[in-house]
């Protein structure tokens, strides 16, 4: 129970447009740690473990390879949309839409990462999906 209590967010996951929640709830996350890098890359690194384990549970407790109200790794994939470029207004506004799109869409190299087993695949999309959202906004910015 705790671990589906962690995965689903305390249960915002199963609400609908669990996805678009998730990444909310990230945003409210990243305007707390995005003040340093550090703090950042110790918090995306920290519920990504956290992540990995409680979606682990939750997908041998279901059977599902991939439950849509899991939800934290959308935390996790949204604040890495914060790594090359600084929040603001504007950055978490573009983000927000970009990340989610991306994150549907799950473009090319994106979808290579859904492969992997488990927990990893649930967990590593976003991360991609987040990163990428980074990379072109710094692009974009520049």
């Amino acid at each position: 129970m705790l671990y589906e209590i962690v995965a689903t967010l305390f249960y915002l996951g199963k609400l609908p447009a669990p996805g678009t929640l998730g990444t909310l709830v990230g945003l409210g996350i990243a305007y707390i740690v995005s003040f340093n890098l550090w703090t950042l890359l110790v918090t995306i690194f920290s519920l990504f473990i956290v992540g990995l384990v409680a979606t682990t549970e939750v997908i041998r407790r279901r059977g599902d390879p991939d439950p849509e109200e899991v939800i934290l790794d959308e935390v996790v994939g949204f604040l890495t949309c914060f790594v090359l470029v600084e929040l603001s207004p504007k950055t978490a506004l573009a983000s927000f839409i970009l990340f989610r799109v991306l994150d549907i869409l799950k473009p090319f190299p994106i979808n290579l990462f859904e492969r992997f087993p488990g927990a990893f695949g649930v967990m590593l999309d976003d991360v991609a999906a987040g990163l990428m959202t980074s990379l072109l906004l710094f692009l974009l910015l520049q």
